[in-house]
């Protein structure tokens, strides 16, 4: 392969849509930006407040209040490169063969930002399992999701938008709990193993949810407007590689991620 036929516009193409593809929790966030982002920049991501509700039928006037925004910021702060090496002998040959490089590097991206994100979410929500309770069995874990959307009703976090986020450890619990259509979200949880409706949460399974790295039942659930999350691919190039018959073709992926408020994003991690 010559250098001359790589085109950054179509690996640039072709990482982002396998970077979106192989996404689970960000395309759940209504808070999540992309364009010109470059590191080191900020977002502000602006909350309005809420307005005082006074009485009118007392007196018939009313005094206008000032409403103050919120302002959260958003650092770009996280740079995550690839750098691959298309080997010459061993390339794909025609139309192709750029293709698995391009769907790899995209994957992994997509990986190394979802772990950052879930990370994030950890260890900037509310705890759901104060008591430490161990998460064994279907009924558990039904219990675990009820306690989780206990607390967010609790907090006022309106009812629509939610979701919850579960890995395989508790997916299992819940899918064992799910034991007729009066419980589950609809049949295809019994007939299919996918959970998609739960106490009013949209669910989503991700098994880079490991808090700790250990294979705990862990549940999060969360607003998609919450949680915020800004990417950019940029600077995609290639040069031949000095010392082997390859091309080396790199990337770099800026991006950031924040809670925006704590009592919105609940977890719940059955105890050791």
């Amino acid at each position: 392969m010559a250098i001359d036929n790589f085109i950054p516009e179509v690996w640039a193409a072709g990482v982002t849509q396998s970077f979106l593809a192989n996404q689970v929790v960000i395309p759940t966030l209504d808070n999540a930006f992309t364009g010109d982002i470059t590191a080191g920049n900020k977002i502000h991501v602006i909350n309005a407040t809420t307005p005082t509700i006074a009485d009118y039928s007392a007196t018939r006037t009313i005094t206008a209040e000032a409403l103050n925004d919120t302002e959260v910021t958003l650092d770009i702060d996280q740079e995550k490169a690839f750098s691959v090496n298309v080997d010459d002998v061993d390339r794909v040959q025609a139309s192709s063969e750029f293709a698995p490089w391009v769907d790899s590097a995209g994957k992994a991206l997509a990986e190394d930002a979802e772990n950052y994100l879930i990370d994030i979410m950890l260890n900037n929500s509310t705890q759901g399992n104060p008591g430490n309770v161990v998460v064994d069995t279907g009924a558990e874990a039904l219990a675990a999701v009820r306690a989780i959307r206990k607390a967010m009703s609790s907090a006022k976090v309106p009812a629509s938008g939610r979701y919850l986020l579960v890995n395989p450890d508790l997916a299992d619990l819940l899918l064992s709990g799910l034991s007729d259509v009066s419980v589950a979200g609809s049949g295809d949880e019994l007939r299919n193993g996918v959970i998609a409706r739960l106490f009013g949460f949209t669910v989503v399974e991700s098994a880079l949810l490991q808090p700790g790295g250990a294979a705990r039942p862990t549940a999060i659930g969360y607003h998609e407007s919450m949680v915020a999350f800004a990417n950019q691919i940029q600077s995609l190039e290639s040069l031949r590689n000095p010392t082997k018959f390859a091309d080396i073709v790199r990337g770099l992926n800026v991006y950031g991620g924040k809670v925006l408020k704590e009592e919105a994003v609940v977890r719940y991690v059955s105890a050791p």
